[in-house]
């Protein structure tokens, strides 16, 4: 069951006027939002607005575009809850819709009864964040990363896991990039002081990794850590996230409303930070700029 005043998306995927009608009936019953497309295109642009908790989707369409879906909205929205429906007479469609990570199927034409069972397992399927208990008010992680380049964008992929997986696609988007830029400009620019110039030069002479490699060794360096600070807010409805290094700091000002100007051979990649700060206007430093804030609105 759904936790009182918790609100659920349903996006259905088919073309069919009763299939849509039957639908909106049960999923009203449950508390469920139904959000419909026609096809796979459309359900496609619909991930581009919401995640929806639960996919219900007719698999029979032209060149098994159906099945396409399936392993997109899988890929994309890894905590959906999928359903497909077909024909009867179409088990092998029926076994690869469960491989791709469907958890029920339905035989077209589908019943009342049958559907309502469906979403009653596709409920108890989706999984719970904070935001579905009632009580919480914030939840925070702290995450010490270590200086090593590499290692930044799995730990990126984990936070958003952790922290956006709700967010439309192209807002996660956002987020990753924003947060890989930041937490790299921390690493490099922050606390092993590798700056702009002298980084493009180890790159045109191939020789980046072993700059990286005798920063990290080097005693003045070898402890720093990067720390990144996210905090969920359920009455602000965001995410802040906060990230910190241990360098010295740098003239970050100018940055966030640069243009063409180049950059200064001591300071850290400015069209980032610019970047950055055009996907999150209220991006800010600290005095010092050794730390960086943000926040996400969420849906």
């Amino acid at each position: 069951m759904m936790q009182p005043g918790s609100s659920k998306t349903l996006l259905v995927v088919d073309s069919c006027p009763e299939t849509q009608a039957l639908t909106l009936e049960q999923a009203k019953a449950r508390g469920l939002s139904v959000i419909t497309a026609p096809d796979p295109h459309g359900a496609m642009a619909m991930l581009n607005m919401t995640v929806p908790d639960v996919v219900l989707s007719d698999l029979c369409l032209p060149e098994r575009t159906g099945l396409a879906m399936i392993h997109e909205i899988r890929r994309r929205c890894s905590q959906t809850v999928l359903i497909a429906m077909a024909e009867q007479g179409n088990d092998a469609t029926m076994l690869e819709a469960l491989r791709a990570g469907a958890i029920d199927f339905l035989h077209k034409p589908i019943m009342g009864a049958q559907l309502g069972t469906a979403l009653d397992r596709a409920l108890q399927a989706i999984p719970q964040t904070f935001k579905d208990v009632p009580g919480i008010e914030h939840v925070e992680y702290r995450l010490v990363i270590g200086t090593d380049p590499a290692h930044v964008e799995a730990c990126v992929s984990w936070l958003i896991e952790k922290t956006a997986m709700r967010l439309p696609e192209i807002q996660r988007l956002h987020l990753r990039a924003t947060l890989i830029e930041l937490i790299l400009n921390a690493v490099e620019h922050g606390s092993l002081e590798i700056f702009y110039q002298e980084k493009h030069e180890a790159l045109g002479h191939d020789r980046y990794d072993t700059l990286i490699a005798e920063r990290r060794r080097n005693p003045r360096f070898a402890t720093r850590r990067v720390i990144v600070r996210t905090c969920y807010d359920k009455a602000a409805r965001s995410t802040r996230y906060t990230i910190t290094d241990e360098g010295t700091g740098f003239k970050w000002d100018r940055f966030l409303t640069r243009s063409d100007e180049p950059c200064d051979s001591c300071d850290a990649n400015g069209r980032g930070v610019f970047l950055a700060k055009a996907f999150f206007p209220d991006l800010t430093y600290n005095e010092r700029g050794t730390e960086v804030t943000f926040s996400v609105p969420l849906p």
